[in-house]
């Protein structure tokens, strides 16, 4: 087996996965609680938020972004405005829809959870659980080999909503094959003969023990059943997920490999299975080795489960939780790509969100107060930071003083500081209406008008705010000074 920690993470970037399920839009509504209804005994609450997100295989797509994959869906939507946004959010990160079907009889399925005061109120679910028709399947063979081309692995993500159905569980796992495919099901129900010939099941102890009839309480039956499992469903091996207990992968050849879980505080478990097959797959695909993938899929799932909601998984902290030694912040320092994934997550879980930008070359006082001053206005403090090649064109030849990997990791440094990502600043605008902020900042030595992308926030609700800069200080005139007394 190869060890965890010669792993290249950056490896995973590029690795093409298709994703096949049922795919829904997770709602969020958020507001406050201040009385009872005079109508009925109930609380009253007053809307002040509404946030979306992907939900369901959405939800392992999210996590194959964030470890840099490129994804293509399979899948059905409704012709509602649930499915707009669902593929709307699809594409805003970069998902190749070839497979996604449109039905104008389905209802797109979607989760709306409304949230009083912090405390869920209640959760309303609109969904169709009746099989997929039959065009969709005709649909699906018209495209298979558009979807196919090219790919490193096959997710099927069942949440028994209908869309894997057995006829096109049968052709995806039969094309899979065909090509040599590793193919991971996260599966659904007591029947799991619909899954045939699949590279790896991944249930939990739940759905392994309804699929074989009998309680899995003991390390003896957990065994037993991955045993029987693999070979009533001809597959190479399965894994079950044991929540505390870590996972036990059962292979139809070799000895089974219980992997204890990471030592964690456990805040919500919900999500942490499509991590799993996420992480899996991935590593699957890219290294071959079964059992370093479910090592690195369990060590994934341990970081998730230590977050509030459902959260993928991003390469950033997966790499620093792979090498202990790391320091804290490299794991706040973030792609552009993990930022607009990340960003609606956080929202979900009704946090404001701070955006500011510079170049923050030589770091001083002023700028620890200006971020301190910008964290107070919200709950997560994200700054973005000029690239080397963004600031020698607006300061010159000379400049930066200090290149944007040692900048980036002074500021991820700062308590204030929740995620630095470097970007270059033509992508401000694109930046800012994906990330959709509640708060820009900027300095107060800045005029208002000037302040760039505060159309672009103001547009989408958000507010613009100038921090008085009463002490300001100019990096030009103290590198000028440096250099004198130099000479």
């Amino acid at each position: 087996m190869m060890e965890l920690s010669r792993l290249d993470l950056n490896d995973l970037a590029g690795q093409r996965i298709l994703v096949a399920g049922d795919f829904m839009l997770d709602e969020y509504i958020w507001g406050q609680v201040e009385r009872i209804s005079p109508e009925a005994p109930v609380v009253v609450v007053n809307v002040h938020q509404e946030t979306r997100v992907l939900g369901g295989a959405g939800n392992v797509v999210n996590n194959l972004v964030g470890l840099g994959a490129r994804v293509t869906v399979v899948g059905l939507v409704g012709q509602d405005n649930a499915g707009a946004l669902l593929t709307g959010e699809l594409q805003r990160l970069g998902v190749d829809m070839a497979g996604l079907v449109v039905d104008p009889g389905r209802q797109t399925t979607r989760k709306t959870r409304v949230i009083g005061g912090n405390q869920q109120v209640v959760r309303i679910d609109r969904e169709s659980r009746q099989p997929a028709p039959a065009t969709f399947a005709t649909a699906l063979q018209e495209r298979l080999e558009t979807c196919l081309a090219g790919q490193d692995a096959l997710i099927l993500s069942d949440y028994g909503k209908g869309v894997l159905t057995g006829d096109v569980l049968h052709t995806l796992i039969t094309a899979g094959r065909q090509r040599g495919l590793p193919i991971v099901v996260d599966p659904k129900g007591r029947d799991f003969r619909r899954y045939r010939q699949a590279t790896v099941i991944t249930p939990n102890r739940k759905e392994a023990a309804e699929a074989v009839g009998y309680p899995l309480a003991k390390r003896e039956e957990v065994l037993r059943a991955g045993r029987e499992l693999c070979l009533a469903l001809d597959t190479e091996a399965v894994l079950i997920t044991l929540g505390s207990e870590g996972m036990a992968l059962i292979p139809r050849h070799g000895p089974p490999q219980e992997i204890p879980a990471q030592a964690r505080e456990v805040f919500d478990v919900s999500g942490a299975g499509d991590t799993v097959v996420a992480v899996l797959t991935l590593a699957l695909a890219r290294w071959h080795d079964l059992l370093a993938a479910a090592r690195l899929a369990n060590l994934a799932a341990g970081i998730v489960v230590g977050k509030v909601g459902t959260a993928p998984i991003l390469r950033s902290e997966l790499a620093a939780a792979l090498h202990t030694q790391a320091a804290p912040g490299p794991a706040k320092i973030i792609s552009l790509a993990e930022l607009l994934l990340l960003a609606p997550r956080l929202q979900a879980q009704g946090k404001r969100l701070v955006f500011t930008n510079g170049c923050f070359d030589l770091l001083h006082w002023g700028h620890i107060k200006f971020l301190e001053e910008s964290k107070r206005l919200g709950d997560i403090l994200i700054v973005a930071l000029d690239a080397d090649d963004s600031v020698r064109q607006v300061k010159g030849p000379c400049r930066p003083v200090i290149r944007q990997s040692q900048r980036a990791a002074m500021l991820a440094a700062l308590e204030a500081v929740d995620y630095v990502t470097i970007f270059a600043s033509e992508q401000l605008p694109d930046i800012l209406q994906a990330l959709k902020p509640d708060v820009l900042t900027k300095g107060s030595n800045y005029p208002a008008a000037e302040v760039k992308g505060r159309d672009v926030v103001e547009s989408r609700g958000g507010r613009v705010v100038l921090i008085p800069i009463t002490d300001p200080v100019s990096i030009t005139g103290l590198i000028q000074q440096i250099c004198q007394n130099g000479d």
